[in-house]
């Protein structure tokens, strides 16, 4: 499959010229399987997952770049820890490598010669992101250079390596890839400044101010089609794959009751017509489908109601009939139906209690 690229740099080069890059995910036999979750980092067993995993993704173009700007070890600022290796090609020996290793670790763009630095106190999890999908649609300047030139056309150096992963070294780290940053004031690193994330938390109110902040900002169209164009399909992280019945379950419970986000709030006329505005006609999905005879029997299953108390209100020959005289929604007298759970101040059973 191919993806037109949509990401231009976000640097003083820019080009009005649009490139097509082929997206693949290959595994030790070579073949393009199905994509399945992106690993979590935070997994023990994350890296062997990662070089194992057949859902990493690999940038490759049909047009092909002259490499004029090609790292060369002699030509770089400091000492290395490491050879040079390609993105695309040397994909398993970085993330086998440097499992465990903090470090500091150069990205070049062999196109022209443009850099990045970064660290990690496991280069193995670090690097392994670079092949994400969901981190190459960040819009950061080295993302978006990804997806224009494709991983082949760059070369990623260690350049320090630490002897171990403690909490003392994770403060070192930053130190020393701000020595770095200085050194080589890679272009591509949106801060001058070395920073990390690590441990850090948003307080509630930050939390709120960024919900606020976030609130009635629809995405542009050109994020909309980004988004589609890297995340459908095979490239979609839960494609071919089912919820279990006990994640179904979960998810169910989780939203029952008080934890549903609707719990005890009215709907105002405009939201109920929001709602119901595209199930009308040809926009409803069951227009023209005919209702098998099970489907048929449970919307025509009685409906019992009770009061707080557990004493008998009223029963209804269906759930359309206790909908159109309650005005509750289908979905929601289905969902409470013999959970003897409460709604509204009623309990609702297909079954005479």
């Amino acid at each position: 499959m191919y993806l037109k690229s949509f990401c231009d740099e976000a640097s003083s080069e820019t080009s009005n010229q649009s490139s097509n890059s082929k997206i693949n995910s290959k595994s030790e036999s070579g073949q393009n399987p199905n994509f399945g979750p992106e690993q979590d980092p935070d997994d023990d067993d994350f890296v062997k997952k990662t070089v194992n995993n057949n859902n990493l993704i690999a940038i490759e173009h049909k047009h092909k770049f002259n490499q004029q700007h090609k790292l060369n070890l002699a030509n770089l600022k400091s000492p290395t820890v490491s050879l040079v290796y390609n993105l695309l090609n040397d994909r398993e020996i970085i993330l086998r490598q440097f499992i465990n290793k903090s470090g500091i670790y150069l990205i070049h763009n062999n196109v022209n010669g443009k850099q990045y630095v970064g660290s990690g106190t496991d280069l193995a999890k670090r690097l392994a992101t670079y092949y994400f999908p969901s981190r190459l649609a960040d819009n950061r300047y080295i993302s978006n250079s990804i997806l224009k030139y494709g991983h082949g056309n760059f070369s990623v150096v260690i350049l320090y390596v630490l002897a171990n992963s403690d909490i003392s070294i994770k403060k070192d780290i930053i130190s020393k890839e701000q020595e770095y940053i200085d050194l080589y004031l890679p272009v591509l690193n949106l801060n001058p400044i070395a920073g990390s994330s690590m441990g850090f938390k948003h307080s509630e109110e930050s939390k709120r101010l960024i919900s606020e902040f976030r609130k009635g900002k629809p995405l542009s169209e050109k994020t909309k089609k980004r988004l589609s164009l890297l995340f459908s399909a095979e490239l979609n992280p839960f494609w071919s794959k089912y919820h279990t019945p006990a994640t179904l379950e979960k998810m169910s419970k989780s939203k029952l009751v008080a934890l549903n986000p609707m719990f005890n709030k009215e709907k105002s006329e405009e939201f109920v017509a929001h709602m119901y505005k595209d199930r009308k006609g040809s926009n409803n999905p069951m227009f023209g489908k005919t209702k098998s005879e099970e489907t048929l029997a449970k919307i025509r299953k009685k409906v019992y109601v009770y009061d707080s108390n557990k004493q008998f209100i009223k029963c209804y020959d269906s759930v359309k009939f206790a909908v159109n005289d309650l005005h509750i929604s289908f979905e929601t007298i289905k969902k409470y139906l013999d959970i003897d759970k409460i709604y509204k101040d009623k309990y609702f059973y297909s079954e005479l209690q």
